[in-house]
């Protein structure tokens, strides 16, 4: 049971990415269409580029908010590394205080924002522009939940661990795993 509760909330957790990277190829699918008939039949579909703005908007925010949860999120470390552990984690921790305060600052601005644009709609699509701009106070909602998982996960944390991610892309795990191969392959 245990281990299903964690699947479901590693699930949620990586929703955003997973939302991000599913927009990332509709969008690559949706400007490939408009080379293509632009180029091959002479006639462009003006539609893909509206939609595709508007999803890069939901991609990048959706992004900003994963990035928080794998610690990829932009940060200078030059600093970081320079400091005392106790120091250190009072600047990861102030950092994180500090994007909650400026992502709660901006839902506010947001929500004026919209409420403003009325029945507004797109130009070509006619998608009402309320619905294009909802999404980003929400992913800064979420995001601000993720910043709270973050510091309380940094609270936690010992000197061996303190602020660290997991590489994207772990070249040392990966050369072990070639050379276990390798070595498979010889006996």
């Amino acid at each position: 049971m245990e281990s299903k509760k964690k699947k479901v909330w590693n699930f949620l957790l990586d929703l955003d990415q997973k939302a991000s990277g599913i927009l990332f190829v509709v969008i690559m699918v949706l400007l490939f269409l408009q080379v293509v008939t632009r180029y091959v039949l002479g006639h462009s579909f003006t539609w893909t580029e509206e939609l595709s703005v508007i999803l890069f908007v939901w991609m990048t925010y959706f992004g900003i908010s994963s990035a928080v949860t794998h610690r990829k999120h932009l940060r200078v470390s030059a600093l970081l590394n320079a400091v005392p552990f106790k120091v250190r984690k009072g600047m990861l921790i102030t950092d994180n205080v500090i994007f909650m305060v400026v992502c709660v600052y901006l839902i506010f601005p947001m929500l004026q924002l919209i409420r403003s644009l009325g029945a507004a709609r797109t130009p070509i699509l006619r998608i009402p522009k309320a619905v294009s701009y909802w999404l980003i106070p929400v992913a800064m909602v979420i995001t601000c939940i993720k910043l709270v998982l973050d510091t309380i996960r940094l609270i936690h944390e010992d000197e061996s661990n303190l602020g660290t991610s997991k590489p994207s892309i772990d070249l040392d795990a990966l050369e072990k795993e070639y050379r276990d191969k390798q070595s498979g392959r010889e006996e």
